[in-house]
């Protein structure tokens, strides 16, 4: 309905409100010549009106109508009411009687509804109620009618064979319909299809009626003989109504969508005359689905990651740690230079593998507060990003170059690996404005408090970008909420070539650099030392190790054989892997604290330990895999010597 057509309606209501008036008074009761109440002096201008108007009581009873709504009803006067049984179906009764009854509330109501005629035809209307009253209660309501079809447009012929179809044959309430509508001739041609199903097809109506190989063109092979089925069956009588799942379609720009097809047939005197077809749209669904899905591919993937990576560590392990023995008692140089490149290249591993462990969740271990160098929080998260980078210049032929320049040396105290995840996060959203080629710097700087400045510069052109939401990784939300949770203040700034973000450092979180700390520690020497491993080769370098160093060593390869010796036997150090067959060597440690809780224990794990700090009086150390031998030594010597003092 034209928004203005509403305002006069509004209007003449408003007016009709100031004037309004009982219509079975006598002073106003006036009847026609027909026998219907004539249309009071106040509401005479409704009969110049071209669309039909009429006011009912509160009884549904038909008390005044202007000359339109005579024309449109061919009315009998005896027949009228307000129910209008042989015109409404069962729904649209209900919605019409709704209406009516909160009209007589005082409300101004509107619904859409069809009438079908005595002779067959039918026709949609908009109808507008609106209340009458004396100025206390409602009297009467005063009823507009907007119609929708012509009723001399009947559908009867909609469906000939001989007559050309058109779209204006069909009620137009079909185009207020939210879900996609199409309607087939018995033969399978194209006759109508709504607005909705233009938005949903891509296709307007018109070109897929004039070429039906589009429209065919649009489902798979399958798909389509599972449609051309239902129809026929529909057509033979054989089915009253067909519903087909999951059919993809292929829109206009081959823009993906899902549907389900509902298909019932139109019944005329001589049979079915044309099949109409429901589409309900489940593109959304179905792509909730995909996501679903790739998300527990991506929880598998991440689990067998997990399990690499615990693999890949352990290996890197037993390189690191006997490249080091060696470096021990080798003195040739090639020999010593060799070991030295193979010691480095397994360090840059362990690095690599942090890295990737951390990305991925690895490393939850509730450590709210932890001292690291800023410098090292920035490299991890740098070639973190090389990686992706090799890996998108490879697929994408996107290439970026990376500068860093530190120029503070600060130690920053607090959730170490938000705040990595955070600088991470900026370094993949500012790369991403570079779409071809360009360079990313990163720099360290002093400001009073460090600040990380990350800036992209292309060297093509960027038109398009949009520095709110862009990043296929992550958006300027995601790493303004990751800055909110450590308190870190994000600036962006961005011109036509270059993109930035700084994450300004609060004070509060820089240490001061401590000083360093003397080695002259306690040599472990003359100690009986329990080593529990399940990997040979990890357990015969520390075996051989501790054993050189003048110390009694006993090797185990699971938790509960340790646990029988260790309550027959004594021993000052245990050193047991977390991931033991039977008991893990958490629990190990707990036991022999129990016993003896003077003994030292040393957890090492693959894998990171969530609640460590819970068990702080049961472990005195722990080791990620892999770890330096020297770590380890000086590690266990800290110990020792705090607990002569």
């Amino acid at each position: 309905m034209p928004y203005n057509v509403l305002v006069a309606f509004d209007a003449l209501w408003d007016d009709c409100q100031t004037r309004g008036r009982d219509m079975k008074s006598e002073e106003t009761t006036q009847r026609n010549d027909d026998g219907f109440i004539a249309l009071p002096p106040e509401l005479a201008v409704l009969d110049k009106l071209n669309i039909p108007v009429c006011v009912i009581s509160k009884d549904g009873t038909l008390i005044a109508r202007n000359k339109e709504f005579i024309r449109l009803f061919d009315i009998d006067r005896d027949q009228i009411r307000i129910n209008l049984n042989h015109s409404f179906s069962p729904e649209d009764r209900r919605k019409v009687a709704i209406s009516y009854l909160r009209a007589l509330r005082g409300q101004k109501r509107q619904c859409t509804a069809t009438i079908h005629m005595p002779n067959g035809d039918r026709f949609a209307l908009q109808i507008f109620l609106y209340p009458m009253s004396d100025g206390k209660d409602v009297i009467s309501i005063l009823v507009f009618l907007h119609v929708l079809t012509s009723k001399d447009n009947v559908t009867t012929n909609f469906y000939s064979e001989n007559k050309k179809s058109s779209v204006s044959k069909i009620p137009a309430m079909y185009e207020f319909l939210p879900f996609p509508l199409l309607q087939f001739h018995q033969g399978g041609k194209l006759l109508y299809g709504n607005a909705a199903a233009e938005n949903f097809f891509g296709w307007p109506i018109a070109e897929l009626k004039n070429d039906p190989r589009i429209l065919l063109k649009t489902v798979s092979d399958y798909d389509l003989q599972r449609i051309k089925k239902s129809f026929q069956e529909i057509n033979n009588g054989q089915a009253v109504c067909k519903r087909i799942s999951e059919i993809k379609v292929m829109g206009k720009g081959d823009t993906e969508r899902w549907m389900n097809v509902v298909m019932y047939p139109i019944l005329r005197e001589n049979g079915t005359v044309a099949v109409e077809m429901v589409i309900e749209d489940i593109t959304k669904i179905k792509q909730l689905e995909q996501k679903v899905t790739l998300m527990s591919r991506i929880r598998v993937l991440s689990d067998i990651t997990k399990g690499l990576l615990h693999s890949f560590n352990n290996l890197i392990n037993i390189v690191l740690s006997r490249t080091q023995l060696l470096l021990q008692i080798t003195e040739k140089d090639s020999v010593l230079e060799g070991l030295r490149v193979i010691e480095r290249t397994a360090e840059e591993g362990v690095r690599q593998v942090k890295r990737i462990a951390e990305f991925i969740g690895e490393g939850e271990k509730l450590e709210e507060s932890v001292e690291a160098s800023l410098i090292d929080i920035l490299e991890d998260a740098a070639e973190f990003a090389k990686l992706q980078q090799k890996v998108d210049e490879k697929e994408n032929r996107r290439i970026v170059t990376m500068e860093k320049v530190y120029y503070s040396k600060a130690t920053v105290k607090t959730d170490i690996k938000l705040l990595r995840e955070l600088l991470l996060s900026i370094i993949f959203k500012v790369s991403q404005f570079i779409k071809k080629e360009g360079k990313l710097s990163i720099t360290l700087k002093n400001n009073g408090s460090p600040v990380v400045y990350v800036k992209a510069h292309s060297f093509t052109d960027t038109a398009g970008y949009d520095a709110t939401e862009m990043g296929i990784l992550f958006r300027s939300t995601d790493v303004r909420l990751l800055a909110e949770k450590i308190n870190i203040r994000i600036i962006e700034e961005e011109s036509p070539h270059s993109y930035a973000i700084q994450a300004v450092i609060p004070a509060s979180m820089v240490v001061e650099k401590k000083k360093e700390v003397n080695d002259s520690f306690v040599k472990i020497r003359g100690l009986n030392v329990m080593i529990v491993e399940d990997q040979e080769e990890l357990r015969d370098v520390l075996q051989e190790m501790f054993s050189n160093m003048g110390n009694r060593v006993t090797v185990f390869g699971d938790g509960h054989a340790a646990l029988e010796d260790f309550k027959a036997k004594q021993y000052d150090l245990l050193i047991s892997d977390y991931g033991l067959k039977g008991i893990t060597g958490l629990e190990l440690a707990t036991k022999i604290k129990e016993i003896d809780e003077n003994v030292v224990t040393v957890l090492l794990s693959g894998w990171m330990i969530r609640d460590l700090r819970a068990h702080k009086n049961v472990v005195d150390a722990f080791f990620e895999k892999p770890f330096k031998l020297d770590d380890l030594i000086k590690g266990i010597a800290r110990i020792l010597a705090l607990k002569k003092k």
